[in-house]
This record gives structure tokens, sequence and C-alpha cells, in this order.
């Protein structure tokens, strides 16, 4: 080899050297980037705290973020009669919303609900579904009309709602993923037709 080859060839080994870990940190950083990204939603939707908390492995008072809980499997009533049941939604994330009409903070929510329920209308991979605890669909009519693009369930007795989720006090929103792992638990109200609300619930596809 001669001696300019030889050059040539230190020198690409020094740029080699120098240009892997490079790219190797900006790999990272993209990556680490990208999944601040998509975290930052859910990270504004349940505060800073809980997110940090969630990270660390701890639990957190209020709220839920993980993936190792299914869904328990439950079938309701519609307003039309028919029966919705969570496995048959397998493939879809689900927005699952608790509420009352005697829970004031629900009914400040409902409009963002019913927002969201349109801003979602034709979309085959995030659903809205909300369940009320309200003892028939007169008083359901009472907070959201007929003809509203937003689906309520009737569980009056709460065999759902408090018996297979544990849940007192509402409202309370779960997200489902696809393969029907329970992703995150909102307590409280929220701006749910927000472009933030959206995007999380994006995240868990």
């Amino acid at each position: 080899m001669d001696k300019r080859r030889r050059a040539d060839w230190i020198a690409g080994l020094i740029v080699l050297s120098i240009g892997a870990p490079l790219l190797a940190v900006g790999a990272t950083a993209f990556a680490r980037g990208e999944q601040a990204r998509r975290q930052a939603p859910v990270r504004g939707l349940i505060g800073p705290q809980a997110y940090a908390a969630f990270s660390r492995g701890e639990t957190f008072p209020q709220h839920y973020l993980g993936n190792d809980r299914t869904a328990p499997d439950f079938a309701l009533p519609m307003r039309d009669g028919s029966t919705w049941r969570l496995s048959e939604h397998r493939g879809r994330v689900i927005v699952m919303n608790f509420w009352t009409v005697t829970c004031q903070p629900c009914m400040e929510e409902m409009p963002s609900l019913i927002e969201l329920a349109t801003i979602l209308q034709g979309r085959r991979d995030i659903e809205l579904v909300t369940i009320s605890v309200d003892r028939d669909w007169e008083t359901v009519r009472s907070a959201v009309p007929d003809g509203s693009p937003l689906n309520v369930l009737l569980d009056p007795d709460r065999a759902v709602v408090n018996g297979k989720f544990g849940t007192r006090l509402y409202p309370e929103t779960w997200v489902i993923d696809g393969e029907g792992f329970i992703r995150l638990r909102v307590d409280g109200q929220r701006a749910w037709s927000s472009a933030l609300a959206v995007q999380a619930f994006e995240s868990f596809r």
C-alpha cells in the first residue's frame, strides 16, 4: 500500500470512528424527541406530576397510565335498543366516559364530548362511547338530546361502571387500545374535543 492510499485509509477510519458515534447520538436524540412528542399530549391531560410518577414506575392518587391491565368485557343497552359489547370493537381505540346528570363537572364537560363525537364521526381507528349511571333514557335525554352523535349506554345499577371498573366518582374517562388493554384513565373534567385530547387518543393506536 503506497503512502497516499494508506493516508486515505487512515483518514477514512478516523472519519468513521468520529462519525459513527455522532450518527448514533443523533439517532438516539431523534428517537427521544419523537417519543417526547408522542407523550406530550398524554402528559398534558394528566399533568406533569402524575406523568413523572408513572414514568418512574410509581402510582398516583388520580389517573392511570400503563399497558398491563386488560379491560373487562361487558355489554350494555344503547338508546336504539341494540346492545353495545366492548369485545366487538377490538381494533379500535375506545374512549369511554362515565357520567351522570347529577354531576356538575360531567355536565360542564358534556358539550366537549358531543363535539368530540362529531370530530370522530367516520373514523375507524377511534371510537367514543359514554356510559350514564342515571335511572332511565328520559333522564339521559336532558343532557344528550336525541339526534346527538354521542353514543350513550345506560348502566343504572352500576354493574359495569362500579362493578367492573370500580368507578365511584364522576366524570371518569378510560382509554382502551385496539388489543383490549387499558392504557389511560383520567379522573375529572377535561376539554375532550381539544387537539391535545385527540392527539393523546391517537398515540394509543
